[in-house]
């Protein structure tokens, strides 16, 4: 009788993991495209999550982030290569905790249309705009609420996550240069008392931090060609409009 009811334990384990995982697969893929959408501004797609509940970890198929209109590049930003690690407790906990993202060559795409306007740009502009609507209390509310009702009423807490060897490829016009970004590090990103945020104010964080070190990696890795076309175009022009085109990132030392 002891061994029946073992036997019939193990089934029982067996049959939720089965139909349990592509249910959690198919309600990440959900919400990261949801809320990256909503949090970038522009069609963000995540396909091929495979979650294995019997180790705890997680990989991604492919995750684009669509440039804005009139880029000629499909994306801004490319990846294939995604390792998680999930701590299995805490899935049916308020938080869910996730010990570990390993992002690896992921590819980000810069490119100019005009002295005034790059995608990089574009994307941050649409982050800092989504974040401004949702600083006041009512407006950050009803976000949050929204976000808890359709995956469960639950946060999301990274412990750690590293992006290595991104490959950064930078157009303007008929130029091109690429260049290998430095190794990104976050940890705890939603909280260090492992409470945890709303899912998109993580995505918030991870893209501002990915798309600075992509900005700063254009400037400090001296673009000679694509910057000596620009400032020659700069020097054409006068009054305000000169002062304001220097406040692009690729005039910033």
């Amino acid at each position: 009788m002891k061994k029946t009811k073992i036997l019939l334990g193990l089934v029982v384990i067996a049959a939720g993991i089965y139909y349990f995982t592509p249910s959690v697969s198919s309600i990440v893929s959900k919400l990261v495209n949801k809320y990256g959408s909503e949090v970038v501004g522009t069609e963000v797609n995540l396909s091929g999550f495979d979650l294995s509940l019997t180790e705890g970890t997680a990989t991604v198929g492919k995750l684009t982030i669509a440039n804005p209109a009139n880029y000629t590049q499909p994306y801004l930003f490319e990846l294939n290569n995604v390792k998680v690690k999930v701590d299995l407790k805490s899935l049916t906990s308020d938080t869910i905790v996730i010990e570990d993202i390993e992002v690896d060559k992921p590819a980000i795409f810069y490119e100019m249309l005009s002295l005034t306007q790059n995608n990089i740009k574009e994307i941050e502009n649409n982050i800092s705009n989504y974040t401004s609507r949702n600083q006041s209390a009512d407006s950050k509310n009803e976000a949050a609420k929204d976000s808890k009702e359709e995956e469960g009423g639950k946060n999301v807490l990274i412990k750690r996550l590293s992006v290595k060897d991104a490959s950064l490829s930078a157009t303007l016009g008929e130029q091109n240069m690429s260049v290998t970004l430095p190794t990104i590090t976050m940890t705890n990103i939603g909280g260090a008392k492992d409470k945890g945020t709303d899912i998109p104010t993580v995505i918030a964080k991870i893209m501002n931090k990915i798309l600075q070190v992509a900005s700063e990696s254009v400037v400090s890795n001296n673009l000679n060609n694509l910057k000596s076309v620009a400032e020659e175009n700069l020097n054409n022009m006068v009054g305000d409009v000169k002062d304001r085109v220097k406040n692009l990132g690729i005039f910033k030392q």
